[in-house]
């Protein structure tokens, strides 16, 4: 064992991290107590209680207390909450993406549709995930075709960006931007962009078409990271690097900065569920079946944020209801962490140390 910042891991670099499963080197994380409490029930669709939270981000502590963002991946926007200690306090939602097309969102919308099942209404967002650089949280649509029907939603494809002040406010009537320009990165990025509006598997659900779809995302300030669900290729997954300025600069020109992939690998099967900055700058990755697979577990990563970075492996996630799915995952500091978990009310927020 060596430590490398303030986590002590093994260092497995390449397909070496993925073999460690396999032979029982990594260990089950078990979450800690005591359990959180949501003090009322976070906003799933239509009004309904929240039963597919997919994504989590907080700001810094702010007199003991933290301002997050959740997502529920079924909604037109997101959902602001407070953590003070283990308790769960559901604040505002914020619409992002509204009832159709906005005028204003930059960018032009992605010309290539390769989704079988035609183009679909513009609805939910199919948030995926949330981050947060001061002064934004960022919340990133799945830009993928819909699974099961295989349809192309513009309303998927949009990146948005909330500015808030240093209590987690939104920041006057024009705090929301999007954009449809993180869809150019992808169709740019030449290791995944055979896979881009492609259908993310058959209508008999096999995974053969590995149409890609994004389920994580962090932005250090300067540079956004989409984490790829699929395409996994080979026991490899990817991460979308883009410039968050040319993401969001003004106008409705295509993205001309050239994407980076980083390809990681996490195991055959395993793709991205989330991704957060850890204190060190490295990035915390959270991986899972990238279809519909049952013998891929939740485990957890982290990453140098280049092409060229150690992969790092460090534990199983354990603990969590029967059929939850890892999905959402914010660093907490002093090692801790919270996970939130799709197909469980209100995510069913779980703590974890690292090691």
């Amino acid at each position: 064992m060596i430590r490398i910042g303030f986590l002590a891991i093994l260092l497995l670099p390449g397909v070496a991290a993925s073999q460690a499963f396999a032979a029982g080197t990594v260990p089950d994380l078990v979450p800690i107590d005591p359990p959180y409490t949501v003090t009322s029930g976070l906003s799933g669709k239509n009004g309904k209680p929240a039963k597919d939270v997919s994504g989590i981000a907080c700001m810094p502590p702010r007199d003991g207390k933290r301002r997050c963002l959740v997502v529920n991946d079924e909604n037109t926007g997101a959902q602001f909450i407070s953590i003070d200690g283990h308790t769960i306090t559901p604040g505002a939602d914020i619409d992002l993406v509204g009832g159709g097309p906005n005028p204003n969102t930059l960018g032009t919308p992605p010309s290539k549709n390769g989704c079988s099942g035609g183009e679909g209404k513009f609805d939910d967002l199919d948030g995926e995930g949330v981050a947060y650089a001061a002064p934004y949280f960022y919340v990133v649509g799945s830009h993928g075709c819909s699974r099961g029907k295989a349809k192309f939603k513009l309303s998927t494809f949009v990146l948005a960006r909330i500015r808030v002040d240093a209590k987690g406010d939104p920041v006057g009537p024009d705090a929301v931007e999007t954009t449809y320009r993180l869809g150019d990165a992808l169709g740019a990025a030449e290791a995944v962009s055979a896979y881009y509006t492609q259908d993310l598997q058959t209508e008999g659900g096999d995974a053969a078409p590995n149409g890609l779809n994004i389920e994580g995302v962090a932005v250090d300030g300067k540079r956004l990271f989409a984490g790829l669900r699929a395409p996994s290729r080979d026991g490899r997954t990817f991460i979308v690097e883009a410039d968050v300025d040319a993401l969001f600069g003004e106008g409705h020109a295509p993205l001309k900065a050239a994407p980076q992939v980083i390809p990681l690998s996490v195991g055959r099967g395993a793709g991205i569920r989330d991704l957060a900055i850890l204190p060190d700058g490295r990035l915390l990755v959270l991986t899972g079946p990238a279809q519909g697979q049952t013998d891929v577990p939740y485990s957890l990563f982290a990453a140098g944020a280049s092409v060229d970075a150690k992969l790092e492996s460090i534990g199983r996630l354990t603990g969590a209801e029967a059929g939850a799915k890892a999905e959402g995952v914010a660093v907490l500091g002093d090692k801790r962490i919270l996970v939130m978990f799709d197909s469980v009310k209100d995510g069913g927020p779980l703590e974890y140390k690292l090691p």
